[in-house]
């Protein structure tokens, strides 16, 4: 069963669709933090977003309340933003083991629209009173995701890992511009994870990330450090590998933002979903459909994010 599991690397992202910082939960399935089998998989994926703005007592506003300084008090936003992007990934499983471990590294460009989150930072960059409507329909490169560090250990029905990757801002970035598809800074994500297989095809993983970011470009800006706490299941349908599971994360600010500009206003969100999957061809084409519903937001964009994509493998044999 474990082989079945692991071979099917879902990674499933909607990065960026209504967070803080570049790291969102649930962003990957439960599986998915552990290093692959030796092999190449290319994952295709299209994902919608439809979030609203919620504001620090956790309700949809149309009040953005900003005390940055040089800011106004508050502004008047367009409340719903929907996004869309197309993801492309490259994920390799390595030979050999690495400290005992099997190991593995991902790359993942991005193309979309302009996302809640930019919209976020659009809004509380504004320095009159006034409406601000965001409106940009454009869709360009987003920032890129690496993860050079993908180790697992496996120890009977447990599993242990450790990952480390960065977001590079390789999206086009302007301060106050409306048309931005990137953050401007860099983060660093630390994550550990745990799996354990308490039944037959049942497997349960915990796993902990810390993102923490650098100073947006030609801004005097620092987005605080973020906590994401993810938790999830699967259970395996059938000897092919095909599987249903279920997942949710809970992301809270730990570290107070810097320098003069942005919101300055601490922020945290809760989220549920579930997967499904299915080989067309048993461990080289796959399908995948996902879908996420956020609550408990405050200072955030949150809503639903939905996702569907293809799952090619190329084993190393």
């Amino acid at each position: 069963m474990k082989k079945l599991f692991t071979l099917l690397l879902t990674v499933s992202l909607y990065f960026s669709a209504f967070s803080q910082g570049h790291y969102t939960g649930s962003s990957f399935n439960p599986g998915d933090y552990f290093a692959p089998h030796p092999g190449l998989i290319i994952p295709v994926w299209y994902g919608f977003a439809n979030m609203d703005y919620h504001n620090a007592a956790g309700n949809k506003s149309d009040q953005l309340i900003n005390p940055a300084p040089g800011n106004p008090t508050s502004l008047k936003i367009a409340q719903n933003v929907k996004t869309h992007s197309f993801i492309l990934m490259a994920i390799y499983g390595g030979k050999g083991k690495i400290l005992g471990a099997n190991w593995g590294m991902m790359a993942i460009p991005m193309l979309n629209s302009p996302t809640a989150n930019i919209a976020l930072d659009y809004y509380s960059s504004q320095t009159g009173s006034g409406t601000y409507v965001f409106t940009n329909k454009s869709i360009g490169f987003g920032d890129m995701y690496v993860q050079p560090v993908w180790l697992s250990w496996a120890k009977g029905k447990f599993s242990y890992a450790v990952n480390y990757g960065f977001w590079a801002p390789t999206g086009r970035y302007k301060p106050h511009d409306l048309d931005n598809g990137g953050h401007g800074y860099w983060s660093h994500n630390i994550r550990v994870a745990g799996r354990v297989e308490p039944a037959d095809k049942v497997t349960v993983s915990l796993a902990t990330t810390v993102e923490l970011n650098s100073w947006q470009h030609d801004t005097d800006f620092k987005e605080g450090s973020h906590l994401t706490v993810d938790l999830g299941g699967t259970y395996l349908l059938s000897k092919r590998g095909d599987q249903v599971g279920i997942f949710s994360h809970y992301t809270s600010q730990i570290s107070d933002d810097k320098g003069t500009n942005g919101g300055f206003v601490s922020d945290r969100i809760a989220g549920v979903g579930g997967f499904v999957s299915y080989w067309i061809t048993p461990m080289k084409v796959g399908l995948m459909g996902r879908i996420t519903q956020n609550f408990g937001a405050k200072n955030r964009f949150a809503g639903t994010a939905v996702q569907a994509g293809v799952n090619i493998l190329i084993p190393s044999h």
